[in-house]
């Protein structure tokens, strides 16, 4: 590196580099599934381990509403084929057929609110699995953009660290040191051009005779407020 444009070059490639791994950092992190769709996944599971509860609950009501049902058979039977006489034995057939009836009524009224619960159950299900392929479908999307976004990312930050490589080879080493010493504490900006008699890096007006001292070119001049560069075009 043998000039301050050189330099100033640099710093523009710098800027660039560091901008374009700000995006690439940014990218990354948005890179895989969202909280938002592994907590509609996670919900839909938790529908669907739901439906089975009810769905078993269900089975298992009507099984004893139907099991109840064979129970009344018997004694039902028995009472309506009129071979019972004995009035106390038809008296006792009577009382058991009316308790297992209000069994097996409640029975089914209980088989009826499981299948309720079962309606809700699917009903509940199926607006989970509708919105998490809504979020599947969208976040698909933003996830191949995302990819082909760091791929080219990774593309631009390979050339300009080929570029920042050639403008620095065989630069003066204490110069540059002095450019990324600057460059740390000032933003990332060691170099300031030089408009309208200002340096744009703080906007102060400069003395005359600091200007001329660095458009003359042969030493490095520092602006004496922020202390960056000098580049006079």
């Amino acid at each position: 590196m043998t000039s301050i444009a050189e330099l100033y070059r640099l710093q523009e490639v710098d800027l660039e580099l560091q901008s374009a791994r700000d995006d690439l950092t940014d990218v990354q992190s948005r890179l895989g599934e969202p909280e938002e769709l592994i907590e509609a996944r996670r919900a839909a599971e938790e529908c669907q381990e739901a439906l089975r509860v009810a769905e078993r609950d269900f089975k298992d009501r009507e099984a004893e509403a139907d099991e109840q049902g064979r129970k009344i058979e018997a004694p039902s039977q028995r009472m309506y084929e009129g071979k019972v006489t004995n009035p106390k034995e038809l008296e006792d057939l009577q009382q058991e057929v009316e308790s297992l009836t209000r069994r097996r009524g409640a029975l089914d009224d209980e088989a009826l609110a499981a299948m309720e619960r079962l309606d809700e159950a699917e009903r509940a299900l199926a607006e989970a699995q509708r919105h998490l392929e809504e979020l599947t479908g969208t976040t698909g999307a933003e996830q191949d953009e995302l990819r082909a976004r760091q791929s080219t990312l990774e593309g631009e930050i390979a050339s300009l660290e080929g570029q920042r490589a050639e403008l620095a080879a065989g630069g003066d080493e204490a110069l540059l040191d002095r450019y990324d010493e600057l460059r740390a504490g000032r933003q990332g900006q060691a170099v300031a051009k030089v408009q309208g008699g200002s340096c744009q890096g703080c906007r102060i007006l400069l003395p005359v005779n600091l200007i001329q001292r660095a458009r003359a070119g042969d030493e490095v001049v520092q602006c004496n407020n922020c202390e960056r560069i000098l580049y006079v075009t």
